[in-house]
């Protein structure tokens, strides 16, 4: 009689018992499942927003950087040859010059940075000649590369087939998505230039603002949006 009772206490769950337990478990694995969902989806967001900060930043302070440096090739000239909301083509040296006294020779590039297909995407040609900048003399002359005289006529520079991707779409991997981008253009006084810039008015340019506006890998994808401004040299440097 006492095996029997010891066996009936070791059956297990009653029928009733597993109907009431089975709804809570199902509950607590669904909770417990969409947390860890959350925590996913927050992990590859915050993985695709460094990868924002490693690569999508840096690479835009360097080109307006670039814009920074921008130059007259000559006396009178402009610093840019051409300007529209999706490109900008400029003259910057390869170097930092000094103000006065006699430095290192340096070259003068024309680059060239453009939005297209959701990249960024740069090219530059570097003269072959060297220049310095000295006392009470009148900055530099003719300035020449393997590709011709500067300034390049539009159908050697930009060349179409040797753009380099720096963002966005080609690059693969992590890389973030460029969602929308533009350059616009401004006066000394701060009034807007209309685009693409005429030549009658690529002198009157002072300030470049670019905006861009790229996706994380994440997902969901978080759009980061990134604003910044170049003011660019009238004439060039003299001593």
């Amino acid at each position: 009689m006492r095996l029997l009772t010891r066996l009936r206490r070791e059956d297990g769950f009653t029928l009733t018992e597993l109907l009431v337990v089975l709804p809570l478990l199902t509950i607590m694995v669904t909770a417990v499942t969409g947390t860890v969902i959350v925590l996913m989806s927050r992990n590859s967001q915050e993985t695709g927003q460094l990868t924002q900060q490693e690569t999508f930043f840096p690479t835009l302070d360097n080109m307006m950087a670039d814009l920074r440096t921008a130059m007259p090739p000559g006396l009178g000239g402009s610093a840019l040859i051409s300007a529209t909301s999706s490109s900008v083509v400029f003259y910057s040296p390869d170097r930092i010059y000094a103000l006065s006294g006699t430095t290192s020779p340096f070259h003068l590039r024309e680059v060239a940075y453009q939005f297209s297909g959701g990249a960024l995407q740069k090219q530059f040609v570097t003269s072959t000649n060297t220049y310095t900048t000295i006392v009470s003399t009148t900055p530099w002359g003719t300035w020449t590369s393997a590709s011709g005289t500067f300034p390049l006529s539009g159908a050697t520079f930009p060349s179409s087939s040797k753009w380099s991707t720096l963002l966005g779409a080609g690059l693969g991997g992590s890389s973030p998505s460029i969602v929308s981008a533009s350059f616009s253009y401004y006066d000394g006084n701060g009034n807007s230039i209309a685009t693409p810039v005429s030549a009658a008015n690529m002198g009157l340019v002072r300030t470049i603002a670019v905006t861009v506006t790229a996706a994380s890998g994440g997902a969901p994808s978080k759009q980061t949006t990134y604003t910044n401004t170049a003011t660019i040299r009238e004439t060039q440097p003299t001593s």
